[in-house]
């Protein structure tokens, strides 16, 4: 079977995504935001009866699949039925020189298992770079399923002030530049199909950690684009689902974190661990868009934004002192409501109507 749950789950589980609520405002009706802790619970009661989740007939492109992460994505998907093209430049962890060996080795590894891949060679970091990615898969198998953004490098180190303009740029280009350009050269024959399953690897470095700045800043922007493109597809009514994972896992990258954590890493957190949530989040019945989730050490945890109802103090009316003395309100975690998309965030100021905005594109 090809299918993770049945189709009336998978009704179900999309009625609740695309179920509003309506709230009377000041005479007027205000569509309130969508009710995503309802679409959570409503999930979460719904547990579906899961079946082998299979990839037949579908084709993936996994970048920077020759060593880790990528490896495991890429292995876990021809494993259960994908044609998958296995791309990394082949470049060390800080993004230097190229070596065809990575990405032939996993794709050696994964025809040797008796699945069908093929290797690609091309940099993530370039509009020319990420259009030959999709290129090659779609003259081979005709078509593109899947995409796991999952190239990533480490060229920035130490502190701000240490970083290179080049450096950071860099980092940039490899992480968000990567995920940018592979996914608008497949994005049209997607939404032409009305079909896709997008992953995002961004990473937690993003929250805040000790490391240079630009590896931090190209994940966080991952996320950025991830919302972005789950909320152009789900308000044309696409079946085009784009989630994000911040994996936690032994990787050549954690080796710079020093021996101790590095065998620990290697032991509870091997690359294996974090690709079976991948694997569910690409898969056709996957029934949420838009989301962050926290992975790795076969632990899987959704990650969120959230808005406090904070202090009003009415049009017109706030100071800075007024602020700081009502900070603990403003700071306090009580009653927040998750937001989905940016039109979530400003329809709780109810002050105007933001659903006509919904549609606009600019």
């Amino acid at each position: 079977m090809d299918q993770c749950c049945s189709a009336a789950d998978r009704f179900d589980i999309t009625s609740a995504f695309l179920t509003k609520s309506s709230v009377q405002w000041a005479g007027g009706w205000l569509q309130e935001a969508r009710t995503a802790r309802f679409a959570a619970d409503h999930i979460i009661q719904r547990s579906a009866k899961l079946s082998e989740c299979r990839f037949d007939g579908q084709v993936a492109i996994v970048t920077g699949a020759g060593n880790g992460l990528g490896r495991a994505y890429a292995r876990l998907l021809a494993a259960r039925g994908a044609r998958v093209l296995v791309n990394d430049l082949g470049g060390d962890m800080h993004g230097a020189g190229a070596s065809r060996g990575p990405a032939a080795r996993t794709a050696q590894e994964i025809v040797a298992a008796g699945g069908i891949a093929e290797a690609n060679f091309d940099s993530v970091a370039t509009g020319p770079g990420g259009k030959s990615i999709v290129e090659q898969a779609m003259d081979t198998w005709g078509q593109v399923d899947v995409v796991i953004n999952n190239a990533g490098a480490v060229v920035a180190r130490g502190p701000i002030d240490e970083n290179t303009d080049d450096d950071f740029r860099t980092d940039l280009m490899v992480a968000a530049g990567g995920t940018f350009f592979v996914t608008k050269a497949v994005w049209r024959h997607m939404w032409d199909r009305n079909y896709g399953r997008i992953v995002n690897v961004s990473s937690s470095a993003f929250l805040g950690m000790n490391s240079s700045a630009g590896y931090p800043a190209a994940k966080g922007a991952t996320w950025g684009l991830t919302r972005n493109l789950s909320y152009r597809a789900t308000s044309q009514d696409k079946d085009i689902k784009v989630n994000c994972v911040m994996p936690t896992a032994a990787a050549r990258m954690t080796k710079l974190m020093g021996d101790g954590i590095s065998e620990g890493m290697e032991r509870y957190y091997p690359p294996e661990s974090a690709a079976a949530p991948v694997g569910y989040l690409a898969h056709r019945d996957v029934p949420v868009s838009g989301e962050m989730f926290a992975t790795g050490g076969d632990i899987m945890r959704r990650v969120f934004v959230a808005v406090t109802p904070g202090y009003d103090a009415g049009e017109g009316r706030l100071t800075p002192e007024l602020v700081g003395e009502n900070f603990g309100t403003v700071f306090g975690e009580a009653n927040y409501t998750l937001v989905t998309n940016a039109y979530d965030k400003v329809a709780l100021d109810r002050r105007v109507d933001w659903e006509a905005g919904r549609g606009s594109v600019f």
